[in-house]
């Protein structure tokens, strides 16, 4: 049996990194609050394709009853994004949907029309620009919805 033999690398790290220049690290913070800023800006509009989206595969579940897990995967990821952005009440929502979803293989009516009033309640929370607690919806809307999806 071949002894084993220890690999070296060729180069070291220090080699590679520059040891002098670069950004402050003030300027380093700013870069990066410009840098969520940019993101912050566009997220309402990616989120709005994704919900764009989540209708789509909405109605197409609705046509078939079953394919949940496209839906849950679309909502799944605009929940996640929701908070980080300023708008807790989307991740609220979509929380409250996923629990909702989660497990399901097909659906009835009454099921379709618990989804669809999330989805409308996650764009309305965007065509109204609800950010932060929305005052005060952000604690009544969850336990709205808790109350629908107890009741199905």
């Amino acid at each position: 049996m071949a002894k084993p033999s220890l690999i070296k690398p060729k180069k070291r790290l220090r080699d590679k990194v520059r040891t002098t220049g670069g950004p402050t690290p003030e300027e380093a913070v700013l870069r990066a609050v410009n840098a969520a800023e940019d993101l912050m800006e566009g997220y309402q509009g990616w989120a709005v394709d994704d919900l764009q989206k989540l209708w789509e595969a909405f109605q197409k579940t609705a046509a078939s009853g079953t394919d949940v897990s496209k839906m849950y995967d679309i909502v799944h990821e605009v929940r996640g994004q929701g908070g980080s952005f300023g708008f807790p009440l989307i991740s609220s929502i979509g929380d409250s949907l996923c629990k909702y979803l989660d497990r399901r293989k097909s659906l009835s009516s009454v099921e379709l029309e618990v989804i669809k009033i999330h989805i409308l309640a996650m764009k309305a929370v965007f065509r109204q620009s609800l950010k932060g607690d929305a005052g005060g919806l952000a604690q009544e809307i969850p336990d709205l919805l808790f109350a629908l999806r107890e009741r199905t």
